[in-house]
């Protein structure tokens, strides 16, 4: 029984930076799916490089256009 709550908790470790990725608004896409599988792969490290790396505004949006201003004459 012992064992069994051990793996429980080993693999809740394992998915926990998973889910954090996943639920994340930092990235989108493909950036995203990138980061899901370095995830699945190296865990914790990919976890801790996601947050040192990516931006925490998120992904940029490119400058809202200003409107044109309109003189009256």
């Amino acid at each position: 029984m012992n064992e069994l709550i051990l793996l429980f908790i080993a693999v809740c470790g394992y998915l926990i930076p998973l889910a954090i990725i996943s639920g994340s608004k930092r990235t989108k896409g493909h950036e995203k799916n990138g980061w899901l599988i370095g995830t699945l792969l190296f865990s914790w490290l990919t976890l801790l490089l996601y947050f040192s790396i990516v931006p925490k505004g998120g992904v940029q949006q490119e400058k809202e256009k200003k409107p044109r201003s309109r003189h009256r004459h």
